[in-house]
């Protein structure tokens, strides 16, 4: 495993680590960062894809449902099918599963791999935390994004009415805010 080198990474806190952090929240939320994502008073929100079933004809889009809590776009679900249950699909459907519509599809599931189901999903997005720099966004979902296999994305937010958070981004990009020497009285133990 590689050593942590930057808080965003879960580096200790040290001059070093401090002025990088410093310097990328600089860079994204006032510096050239700002052109990817053209937010004031930006935080990294990462979120997780939450699929939500919905009924047919409520704008989702057609998944097969294995019955085990997987599942799978239609075109990937046959592609990767053997040949004999694509060979089944196809002469259920009397052509192509692929070419038929979802009605067809969903009888020849039930005909041929009744433990299959034709449903429609809507993709959502819930926010699981909160960074303040992008590289900490990144480095959470390199860290995590095997325990979300639907997906994890980068959503940069407005902070506009978080005046807390934003007086003390403030206060650390102007030098008003920032590390000092650790002393003897103040220890090192964490909040937590």
């Amino acid at each position: 495993m590689t050593q942590a080198t930057t808080l965003a990474q879960g580096a200790e806190l040290t001059p070093e680590t401090w002025a990088d952090f410093v310097a990328r929240l600089r860079h994204d939320c006032v510096g050239e960062g700002v052109r990817d994502h053209h937010t004031a008073d930006a935080v990294f929100l990462v979120q997780q894809a939450v699929e939500q079933l919905v009924p047919e004809g409520y704008g989702g889009d057609p998944v097969i449902f294995d019955g085990c809590e997987h599942s799978e776009p239609v075109p990937d679900f046959y592609e990767g099918c053997c040949d004999e249950t694509k060979a089944k699909l196809d002469k259920a459907c009397d052509g192509s599963f692929m070419d038929s519509d979802e009605y067809e599809q969903e009888q020849a599931l039930k005909e041929c791999l009744p433990d299959y189901s034709l449903l429609y999903v809507t993709t959502r997005w819930e926010t699981l935390n909160q960074h303040f720099t992008k590289a900490a966004a990144e480095a959470f979902i390199k860290r995590k994004k095997h325990d979300y296999r639907k997906g994890l994305r980068i959503y940069a937010d407005a902070s506009t009415y978080s005046w807390e958070l934003n007086t003390i981004k403030a206060a650390i990009l102007s030098g008003r805010l920032g590390l000092l020497p650790e002393t003897e009285t103040q220890g090192g133990s964490s909040c937590n």
